[in-house]
């Protein structure tokens, strides 16, 4: 059997083929095609992170909560301010970085002061009352507010 008669021996399949799909269509009155579009749907999901007022983060939301950030304010203001309130933390060291990880939160906002040295200013973020939530706990009893 040569390259021909295979060829010769395929037309004929492929018409054989194209008569049976012209009967089965014919016994179909109507054909829908229908196309699916892919939606996306993005789910945002809180996660609620506990914070003590005895900690460092604690303590510098709760002079938010106090007004303190109600102006910009630097690190060595907020440094001074723990220090004041007798909150000295371990090590000063350890007061950006958590400045920069409660901006991060979205807890406080910065700006950078332009200057011979300029430096990070941070405020209460405008949307500190919808992240920050209170709970105050007395007594093994737990009431929520924010």
């Amino acid at each position: 059997m040569g390259v021909e008669d295979e060829l010769e021996e395929l037309k004929h399949r492929v018409e054989a083929l194209e008569q049976l799909v012209r009967s089965i269509l014919s016994k179909i009155l109507e054909v829908k095609i229908e196309c699916s579009v892919p939606r996306i749907v993005y789910e945002r999901k809180y996660e609620y992170i506990k914070i003590s007022e005895d900690e460092l983060y604690g303590r510098m939301i709760r002079l938010a909560l106090e007004g303190f950030f109600d102006e910009w304010r630097s690190a060595s203001d907020v440094a001074k301010e723990l220090l004041w309130r007798d909150w000295t933390p371990k090590d000063f060291k350890h007061v950006r970085p958590a400045l920069e990880h409660l901006v991060a939160l979205e807890v406080l906002e910065r700006e950078r002061r332009p200057g011979k040295k300029a430096k990070w200013l941070y405020r209460r973020a405008e949307k500190f009352g919808e992240i920050v939530v209170i709970v105050e706990r007395s007594e093994g009893q737990t009431t929520g507010s924010s």
